[in-house]
Protein backbone atom coordinates (compact mmCIF):
# COMPACT_ATOMS: atom_id res chain seq x y z
CA UNK A 1 0.00 0.00 0.00
CA UNK A 2 1.17 3.67 -1.10
CA UNK A 3 0.08 6.74 0.94
CA UNK A 4 -0.06 10.15 -0.98
CA UNK A 5 -0.57 13.79 0.40
CA UNK A 6 -2.94 16.27 -0.89
CA UNK A 7 -5.01 19.26 0.18
CA UNK A 8 -9.04 19.35 0.41
CA UNK A 9 -10.56 21.51 -2.31
CA UNK A 10 -14.17 20.66 -1.46
CA UNK A 11 -16.01 18.47 1.77
CA UNK A 12 -19.24 16.92 1.79
CA UNK A 13 -20.65 15.73 4.72
CA UNK A 14 -23.46 14.27 3.94
CA UNK A 15 -21.58 11.63 1.98
CA UNK A 16 -18.56 12.05 4.08
CA UNK A 17 -16.29 12.79 1.15
CA UNK A 18 -14.00 15.21 -0.06
CA UNK A 19 -12.53 16.58 -3.50
CA UNK A 20 -8.59 16.62 -3.06
CA UNK A 21 -5.59 18.00 -4.79
CA UNK A 22 -2.83 15.69 -4.38
CA UNK A 23 0.66 17.26 -3.88
CA UNK A 24 2.71 18.12 -6.90
CA UNK A 25 -0.32 17.95 -8.92
CA UNK A 26 -1.73 21.07 -10.21
CA UNK A 27 -4.29 20.01 -12.35
CA UNK A 28 -5.30 16.89 -11.42
CA UNK A 29 -7.99 16.45 -8.19
CA UNK A 30 -9.77 13.02 -6.93
CA UNK A 31 -13.27 13.27 -6.53
CA UNK A 32 -16.20 11.74 -4.50
CA UNK A 33 -12.77 10.28 -2.02
CA UNK A 34 -14.33 8.68 1.02
CA UNK A 35 -13.21 10.48 4.37
CA UNK A 36 -12.58 8.01 7.62
CA UNK A 37 -15.53 8.62 9.71
CA UNK A 38 -13.26 9.35 12.34
CA UNK A 39 -12.04 12.83 11.35
CA UNK A 40 -14.89 15.58 11.76
CA UNK A 41 -16.35 17.16 9.49
CA UNK A 42 -15.52 20.94 10.74
CA UNK A 43 -11.75 19.69 10.24
CA UNK A 44 -12.33 18.92 6.55
CA UNK A 45 -11.83 23.20 5.12
CA UNK A 46 -10.50 23.64 2.04
CA UNK A 47 -6.74 23.60 2.28
CA UNK A 48 -6.27 21.23 5.01
CA UNK A 49 -3.65 18.96 4.41
CA UNK A 50 -4.64 14.89 4.40
CA UNK A 51 -2.42 11.64 3.67
CA UNK A 52 -4.33 9.25 1.51
CA UNK A 53 -4.56 5.67 1.66
CA UNK A 54 -4.49 4.23 -1.82
CA UNK A 55 -5.16 0.41 -0.81
CA UNK A 56 -4.12 -3.04 -2.14
CA UNK A 57 -3.76 -2.32 -5.58
CA UNK A 58 -3.09 1.36 -5.83
CA UNK A 59 -6.51 1.94 -7.50
CA UNK A 60 -7.32 5.91 -6.96
CA UNK A 61 -11.16 4.05 -7.07
CA UNK A 62 -9.92 2.60 -3.72
CA UNK A 63 -8.27 5.65 -1.92
CA UNK A 64 -9.51 6.93 1.45
CA UNK A 65 -8.62 10.05 3.19
CA UNK A 66 -7.40 8.21 6.58
CA UNK A 67 -5.75 11.77 8.76
CA UNK A 68 -5.64 15.49 8.64
CA UNK A 69 -2.46 17.34 9.74
CA UNK A 70 -1.19 21.03 9.28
Amino acid sequence: MASYRGKVTAFDAGTHTATIRLDGSVAEVLSTVPTNRGIAAADMVAGRRVVLDTGEANNPADFVVTTVYT
